[in-house]
């Protein structure tokens, strides 16, 4: 038998789990090898003060101040009954908060840039005063892109159908 094998059997060697016939080898193997002999004496050593330790009995109030402290919440909060909905929602109510905020600065800043003329685009005149002045962001607009066609439906005038 290899030692490595047998040094697995050890515990099962000392509980006599083994069956008879592989209870005979390792205890073979033990007289023939000196390696195995020295490492299960350090092995039975630990097992036989282990054995003499006395046992540990707790507290009979131990297993209900185990259970009542699993029970107590951890931190006390000021409004307990909002905590279990935002214990799911943080992170999508997080990043909903941060897209709102960053679109609406998006508009406002962008906005004050289409009024003044920050832009090297050429503007062309609008027409009609009710569109956007951001659309100027979209001057001049390659012909045959989505920015050409807005830019079209947003000025167009019933005279230029004509």
């Amino acid at each position: 038998m290899e030692c490595r094998s047998v040094q697995k059997k050890f515990s099962a060697y000392q509980d006599r789990e083994l069956e008879p016939r592989e209870q005979e080898r390792v205890k073979n193997h033990l007289q023939i090898c000196p390696a195995c002999r020295e490492q299960y004496a350090g092995f039975e050593q630990v097992w036989q003060t282990l054995e003499g330790l006395k046992g540990v009995h707790p507290d009979p109030w131990f297993y209900r101040q185990v259970v009542r402290k699993i029970k107590e919440p951890r931190e006390q909060v000021l409004f307990p009954t909002r905590q279990h909905v935002f214990r799911f929602f943080r992170i999508p109510v997080a990043v909903s908060i941060i897209l709102i905020v960053g679109l609406l600065t998006g508009t406002y800043l962008g906005s004050i840039l289409a009024r003044f003329d920050l832009f090297p685009f050429p503007s062309s005149p609008v027409s009609d005063s009710r569109v956007l002045t951001s659309m100027r962001v979209f001057d001049p607009a390659p012909p045959g892109t989505l920015a050409e066609g807005y830019y079209r439906m947003a000025s167009y005038k019933e005279s230029d159908s004509r």
